[in-house]
């Protein structure tokens, strides 16, 4: 109806200039075209309905009657933002900002949008001229519009401002304390400007995911992730002379490394060869402190975990090895795609296992609010019109971490899914970064010699284990689960062998 708007006010000698034309809608066999105005001009647009009608028919191709309905109403913060987020959710590479736009409309109507620095260039040219002429044609009211470029994608106003980076790129440092070599900078770079390869790197970030590897051919490394709020950044370390990283001392905790980076702009993913480590304080820069449980569960409750078969490997008298005591919640995530900077959760699954038996199940679909390309529904088997109507992300987080309160985190390749977790726990001020985590992808070389493949499906082939309904969450985080208590049965036995 843009152009519409423009060619009756070029008729009429800008007669029309204080009316807008925001929708059209079919309804009962006719087009039914929304006049919007101020309520001042509600009186002038209804007096003038018969020649709008005449240049709307004139104008327009419409092989159906036309009618006008008259919206004189003040825009809301509600409506203003709603609005918005439905033009976005038309832009596939730019929806995953809905989260972090927002409106005002006093002194004045305005929309603000946060969006990662390389997303805000391509949108430019596309999405932001055409999300502005959208705002001029829909409201009678000039609307403006503050697009904001941040070093990663900032979220809105539950987001926890403590764990966020602020956009900084570097960190002044203060209260260092070596914990490997001797590291004492005066400033570190922050997670999310490290975008090209650079050696002898420091970069600053909160220590979450410690976790112990052993590769194909017995060597044994450590992975452990740096994240600001939003950013993530996979280190990799190499143990040697009895000193390790996978320490959960460290957990929480405000760290800054030296080591070389590497950038793999396919993946748009960075990772750090970590040589020194020092605990610290980075100004602006502060980790999210653990919260209490909520009380009650509200969108997603758990279910009794109910199988014949499996649901314990250590029925029957075997002895519960000590890496198996207590509680573990294994999860995992279905997505709209592989990055944790632009796609967005559409199922997340869980079990929980105590002292070697899973007891209970956690499972939801999420409506990721962004199109599910169609490879990934092949994939999965979910789809656009399973996942609308379902929770957000953010309704659901609070249930699961009432869920997984006090449990040490599982997964079959952890680096992917526990991104997504940290990010979103971090927008609604949940911290899931203080948990121990283990990853069945790194424990399969030492419980199954000579695996070749480390997929899910390969490590549960060689434990004799099925998955009938692989890539849906909760049977993945399921079959995980019995692949994590076998192999610490394997081990358990090698152990005793070994005596």
């Amino acid at each position: 109806m843009n152009e519409i708007y423009k060619k009756i006010n070029e008729r009429t000698g800008g007669k029309y200039e204080k009316l807008r034309f925001p929708r059209v809608a079919f309804e009962g066999g006719s087009a039914v075209v929304t006049v919007a105005c101020k309520p001042d001009d509600v009186a002038f647009a209804n007096a003038n309905k018969l020649e709008l009608l005449e240049l709307l028919r004139t104008e327009c191709a419409f092989h159906t009657p036309i009618k006008i309905t008259v919206d004189g109403a003040t825009p809301t913060v509600s409506s203003l933002r709603t609005a918005v987020v439905k033009f976005t959710e038309k832009f596939a590479y730019v929806s995953s900002v809905i989260h972090t736009i927002a409106a005002q409309t006093e002194p004045q109507l305005v929309v603000s949008i946060k969006m990662h620095k390389a997303m805000y260039e391509l949108a430019q040219n596309d999405y932001i001229p055409r999300l502005e002429e959208f705002l001029k044609n829909s409201y009678a009211d000039e609307v403006r519009l503050d697009v904001t470029a941040v070093e990663y994608a900032q979220s809105g106003s539950n987001y926890a401002a403590s764990a966020s980076s602020g956009g900084k790129s570097e960190y002044a440092i203060t209260d260092v304390k070596p914990v490997l070599g001797s590291l004492a900078p005066a400033t570190a770079k922050s997670v999310s400007s490290i975008i090209a390869n650079e050696y002898n790197v420091v970069v600053c970030g909160v220590f979450a995911m410690p976790t112990e590897f052993t590769s194909k051919g017995g060597r044994k490394y450590e992975r452990f992730l740096l994240y600001d709020g939003e950013t993530s950044l996979q280190c990799r370390f190499s143990p040697s002379g009895g000193v390790s990283l996978a320490d959960p001392t460290l957990l929480n905790k405000t760290v800054c490394v030296l080591g070389n980076a590497e950038y793999d702009a396919y993946r748009n993913e960075a990772s750090v060869s970590v040589r020194e480590l020092s605990v610290c304080n980075a100004d602006g820069l502060c980790p999210i402190a653990p919260v209490p449980a909520p009380a009650e569960y509200d969108r997603v409750k758990p279910q009794p975990y109910n199988e014949y078969v499996q649901s314990s490997m250590f029925d029957g008298g075997f002895e519960l090895p000590p890496a198996l005591k207590g509680d573990f919640v294994v999860f995992d995530f279905e997505t709209t795609g592989l990055s944790v900077l632009y796609d967005r959760p559409t199922e997340l699954g869980a079990v929980k296992i105590s002292d070697g038996k899973i007891t209970d199940t956690f499972s939801t679909l999420i409506d990721p609010r962004r199109p599910i390309p169609e490879e990934v529904s092949v994939k999965t088997g979910i789809t656009d019109d399973m996942v609308k109507g379902q929770p957000l992300f953010e309704d659901v987080l609070p249930d699961f971490y009432k869920f997984s309160y006090g449990c040490s985190f599982v997964c079959h390749n952890i680096s992917f899914d526990f991104p997504f977790l940290l990010k979103g726990g971090n927008r609604c001020n949940l911290a899931f970064g203080d948990r121990r985590t283990y990853d069945t992808m790194a424990i399969a070389p030492l419980a199954l010699a000579g695996i070749q493949k480390l997929s899910l499906d390969k490590v549960l082939e060689g434990l004799g284990l099925v998955n009938d309904n692989a890539h849906r969450a909760v049977t993945d985080a399921a079959a995980t689960a019995k692949a994590f208590i076998a192999m610490h049965r394997i081990l358990a036995d090698k152990k005793r062998g070994d005596k």
